[in-house]
C-alpha cells in the first residue's frame, strides 16, 4: 500500500492540476515510471500472449470472466484487450500497482483510499491506412460498464508502454464530457464509427465538443474521470501500440443491487461478480482484498 516515502512527492498533482482535472475530466502526469519497469511489463505482455501465466487463480480459465483467458495471441495484425492481465503477469502487476499512480489518483479524486478495480492490456495493431478502422476504440464512458458501482469518483490510469501519439492511436478524450451525465448508452467500446457516436452525444452543458489527443512519452500516465468520454483512432504508425489501462475505485465504492429493474434475470453482472467474495448480504464485496487490494490510504494523525 502506498506511502509518500515511496516516490518523489514533487510529481504529485498541484492544486492547479487538481482543479484542471475536475473541470476538464483528465490529467497528464510528468514522467513517473522508469524504463526498467516498463521493459518488464512489455516482457510480461509477451509471456501472457504465449499463454505463460506467472500466477494462476481458480477463475483464470473461466472465459465468462474474460474471453481471452488461455487463448494465445498469434494474429498480431488484429487488436486485442486482455482483462486481469496484472493478475497473471508479475511485470504487469508491478506496473499496475505502482504507488505513485494510486497516490495521484487519490489526489485527483479527493479519495482517502484507492483500491484496484480492474485492468486491461490493450494491443492496438497497425492499420493499413487512416481509413481502416482496425484498432479503433469507440468513444465511451467507463462508468457505463460499471452500473453496479455506487461511486462516481472512480478513475482510470492509462499507461502507454512506449511513446504514444496521434500516429499510433493515442488516447483521445472529449474535454469536459465527465459533466455530460445524460449519455446512458455509451457502452460503445467496440463501435468503430466515431462520427456516428459523436452525432448521438448529449452535451448537457451546451459546450462545443472538443477532442483532445493525449500524446504521451513513455513513463508518463494519463488519468481520466470515470464519466469522461474517450476512445482512440487507428494506429497508422506501422508498429503495434500497447498500453495498460488500470481502473481504480475509491474506498467508499460499494455494490449497487439493480435486480429491482428486472425480477426475471440479473440486469447487469460484472465479471468481478463471478470471482470476488460475497458479503453478509449475499452481494459481491467490492472491498475483497484478494481481488480489489487497497493501493493507497491517506495517513491520519
Amino acid at each position: 500500500m502506498t506511502s509518500d516515502d515511496e516516490f518523489d512527492v514533487r510529481v504529485l498533482p498541484t492544486a492547479e492540476d487538481i482543479a484542471y482535472y475536475r473541470e476538464n475530466g483528465y490529467f497528464v502526469s510528468k514522467k513517473i515510471l522508469g524504463d526498467d519497469l516498463i521493459a518488464q511489463a512489455l516482457e510480461g505482455s509477451e509471456r501472457l500472449y504465449r499463454g505463460e501465466y506467472d500466477e494462476r487463480f481458480p477463475w483464470s480459465g473461466n472465459r465468462n470472466v474474460d474471453p481471452n483467458f488461455g487463448v494465445r495471441f498469434t494474429e498480431r495484425n488484429r487488436s486485442r484487450a486482455d482483462g486481469y492481465a496484472s493478475f497473471h503477469s508479475f511485470g504487469l502487476r508491478a506496473l499496475a500497482r505502482q504507488p505513485v499512480i494510486s497516490a495521484i489518483a487519490a489526489a485527483l479524486t479527493g479519495a482517502a483510499e484507492i483500491r484496484y478495480w480492474k485492468d486491461q492490456l490493450i494491443y492496438k495493431a497497425p492499420a493499413g491506412s487512416p481509413r481502416e478502422n482496425e484498432g479503433v476504440t469507440g468513444f465511451h464512458q467507463d462508468k457505463r460498464y460499471w452500473p453496479t458501482c455506487r461511486s462516481d469518483r472512480m478513475i482510470t490510469a492509462w499507461i502507454p508502454l512506449h511513446d504514444c501519439s496521434t500516429e499510433n492511436g493515442c488516447l483521445v478524450v472529449i474535454k469536459g464530457s465527465h459533466r455530460w451525465r445524460n449519455n446512458h448508452a455509451l457502452v460503445t467500446f467496440g463501435e468503430k464509427n466515431q462520427d456516428f457516436i459523436k452525432s448521438k452525444l448529449i452535451n448537457s452543458e451546451g459546450e462545443k465538443l472538443v477532442e483532445v489527443p493525449l500524446a504521451l512519452e513513455r513513463g508518463q500516465v494519463s488519468f481520466h474521470d470515470c464519466y469522461t468520454i474517450h476512445g482512440s483512432y487507428p494506429n497508422v504508425s506501422g508498429a503495434p501500440r500497447r498500453a495498460l489501462s488500470v481502473h481504480l475505485q475509491d474506498g467508499e465504492n460499494r455494490y449497487r443491487d439493480l435486480s429491482f429493474l428486472n425480477k426475471a434475470k440479473p440486469v447487469y453482472q460484472h465479471s468481478h461478480d463471478l470471482i470476488c467474495r460475497r458479503g453478509e448480504n449475499g452481494f459481491p464485496d467490492y472491498s475483497d482484498p484478494e481481488i480489489f487490494p487497497t493501493l493507497y490510504r491517506r495517513a491520519t494523525g
